[in-house]
């Protein structure tokens, strides 16, 4: 039987969600995508894919930037890797995974073969 949902969560760890504020005028964020700090407003954009260890919270919901810059974003866990919505060019475990490293986020396969 297949589930009608996707499954977010792929470790023990608690998922913790905080308030985010994201830099106005990106459009549409999608839930469940990466986000990073802009190096001058020091505001949420979507990880740009390049840099490993930036990547630092993950969308919680939809948002449009062009009416909203605040919104809920999970700054911890351990997530569902293929539940994420990444960057075209990050098609790796390894660069996901590398993705987090140093926040509170992990990103894993559900079942580890």
């Amino acid at each position: 039987m297949s589930a009608h949902y996707t499954e977010l969560v792929a470790g023990t760890e608690a998922l913790v969600s905080t308030l985010g504020i994201f830099a106005g005028g990106q459009g549409v964020i999608p839930e469940l995508t990466p986000l990073m700090l802009d190096a001058t407003s020091g505001a949420l954009v979507v990880w740009d894919g390049a840099h490993p260890g930036q990547a630092v919270y993950v969308s919680a919901i939809a948002v449009n930037t062009a009416s909203q810059t605040q919104a809920q974003v999970y700054k911890a866990g351990v997530l569902n890797v293929d539940a994420l919505n990444w960057p075209e060019d990050v098609t790796t475990l390894s660069a996901k995974v590398a993705a987090f490293v140093g926040s509170g986020i992990s990103v894993q396969p559900l079942a580890i073969v």
